[in-house]
Formats: structure tokens, sequence, C-alpha cells
């Protein structure tokens, strides 16, 4: 988990009347050499050995689908192997697509082999000091600067398909900025959508329609090494309105908390609710759909406390709930 976090943050940190703005390509249907046009499905770039020599990496981690949400084409994401030439050395990273076309990289070998011992440290989160800001400063050009974006949007939106390994998640990143400084940040994680179907996903901007020049927007397909999760994306946009509502669960519409043989949870609309029942583990007991009033028959789990996560139009709320 704290490589998890690790992982994301270095990426991140190079990184009224409705209305919709179209991202070029959007719906993924321009596709050229394997890649979907205007994005940048990976990471490309030379490590340099010595003054005379780099070795060349390239990971592509997106394919073209045909199943779809709209349209006839769609981007599959996956994890990728990123293996380092004539080195031996590879290892297994979570996918991830970025808006806008990225220059690629040439950075020390030493500087990038620090970087992978950071990943595989099981034990310690590395100290991030003044030395490090400099590798990591680095990796500046792995991320591509964007695409032009005048003001923050309230939302980036997108309908997504997943498949998980386990427990894992996957990941949307945005940021809005104005003459390379940052004006806005946008992160949030998914894990409970339904591994059949697309369902829309947003995440949201604290400062819509603060000015802004360009936008960047990175899709983790996974925030866990080694996975072999599967993200299916396709029309992704930034929305400006209120048409993706944002759905606060209070607790007393989960009744009654503490619990012993039923769990109610009513809301107060009629939008259609996914719940999930987890131990602390993260481990899945129960979940389902609903609208209105349902009931949770939880007399066969011990006393304890236990997670219950409400996806409501891809917004997601987690309330804490004991059972005794």
């Amino acid at each position: 988990m704290k490589k998890t976090v690790l992982f994301l943050a270095i990426l991140a940190a190079f990184v009224g009347a409705h209305a919709q703005t179209t991202i070029p390509n959007g719906d993924f249907e321009m596709w050229s050499y394997g890649k979907p046009v205007g994005w940048t499905p990976g990471i490309l770039g030379n490590l340099n050995v010595s003054s005379y020599a780099n070795l060349p990496i390239e990971v592509n981690f997106c394919t073209e689908a045909n199943d779809t949400h709209s349209g006839n084409k769609a981007v599959q994401i996956t994890s990728g192997e990123l293996t380092i030439p004539y080195v031996g050395f590879s290892f297994v990273i979570p996918g991830f697509l970025q808006v806008g076309e990225a220059e690629g990289f040439n950075i020390p070998m030493q500087d990038f082999l620090s970087i992978i011992q950071m990943f595989q440290d099981t034990t310690n989160v590395p100290v991030i000091d003044s030395s490090s800001l400099a590798v990591f400063a680095s990796l500046l050009k792995v991320l591509s600067p964007g695409i032009p974006c005048p003001s923050t949007p309230r939302y980036v939106t997108l309908w997504a398909k997943y498949q998980p390994q386990e427990n894992d998640t996957m990941a949307v990143i945005a940021m809005t900025k104005r003459n390379g400084e940052l004006v806005d940040f946008a992160h949030k994680q998914f894990f409970n959508l339904d591994p059949n179907n697309y369902e829309k996903i947003a995440v949201e901007f604290e400062n819509p329609n603060a000015p802004s020049d360009s936008i960047m927007i990175i899709i983790f397909s996974s925030t866990a090494l080694n996975s072999t999760s599967v993200l299916y994306v396709d029309d992704v946009q930034l929305e400006y309105g209120v048409d993706v509502p944002v759905v606060e669960i209070q607790h007393d519409k989960i009744y009654p908390n503490p619990a012993s043989d039923v769990l109610f949870l009513q809301l107060d609309n009629d939008q259609p609710c996914k719940w999930t029942l987890r131990d602390l583990t993260g481990r899945t007991l129960k979940s389902g759909t609903m609208t209105g009033k349902t009931s949770i028959d939880v007399k066969q789990y011990p006393s304890g406390v236990y997670m219950l996560t409400l996806n409501i139009g891809g917004q997601e709320s987690t309330r804490k709930v004991v059972i005794r």
C-alpha cells in the first residue's frame, strides 16, 4: 500500500448552464500504430548509460478494444512489464494512459535504478529530500504536458468497465495548470465498478471555472505492482455543468448502527445504488444493487467494525458500521 501511494504521488507530481467539452479523440475511435491518437499510452524514452550510449525503453499499456460504451472502439488498459535492455532487470508496473503527446525522456541509468529500488522497498517509505527531488524531476518528461483547457472544469468524466485482481483499484488523476503552475487537482480511486458493463464515473475539481491554460489527465488500470487487472475506458469528457451529481449518504440513512441482526439502508432519492459490505481487511462479504430502501442480513458476522461502501452515479461514500 505504501508503494502504491508513492507510485501515484510521483506520477501525479509531474503530472450554471450545462456544458461539455469533448477531448480530442476522447471516444478512442482513431488509432495509429496500435496507439490511440492524441494520447500517450505508457512510457517511451532512453536510459543514459554514459555520454555515448543510451538504452531505449518502451512500454505500451493499451490495446484497441471493440467492447465499447459507444461507437466502434474503446481502449483497454492493463499493467505492463518494464524491461531494461542488456541489464536483464524487469518488473510489472500499473498501466496508465495520459491525454496529450509525451515527448519521451532521457535520464541517467542510476536515477532510474534508484526509483526502482524505492518501489521494491516493502518495509519503509523513502524520504523525499533534496537529493531525491532531483531524481523525481528527471522523470518530468515521462508525462505529457496535457492539452489546452481555458478554464478548470467541474468534472472529468469517463465510461469505464473494470475487472480488478482481488482488491485492486483503478484511479483517475487530473490537474489544470496556468503558465506551468498548478491551478487545481482532482484524484479518485474506484474499485466496485461493474466488471461486465460500462458505468459513468467522475473526478471533481474544487475550483471549477478557475482560469487555466491546460489540463493533464492520467487514467490508471491499477494501483498495485504486479497486477493483472483490466480496465476498459471510453468517452472521456470535461463537464462544466451539474449533470454529474455528487451524492452524500448521511449516517442516519444507515440504521441501526450498531446492528445485531439486520442493517437497513434508506436513500432519499430514486437513483440506483450499488452497495458493498467489507471487513477491515477489504474482503467483500456481501454486495447488491438497490433503490429507495433495502435490508442487509448481518447476523452471521462476528461482532466488530465493518465498512459499507455506496456507489451512486460513480460517486462513492464509505461508512463505518458496527455489528454486535
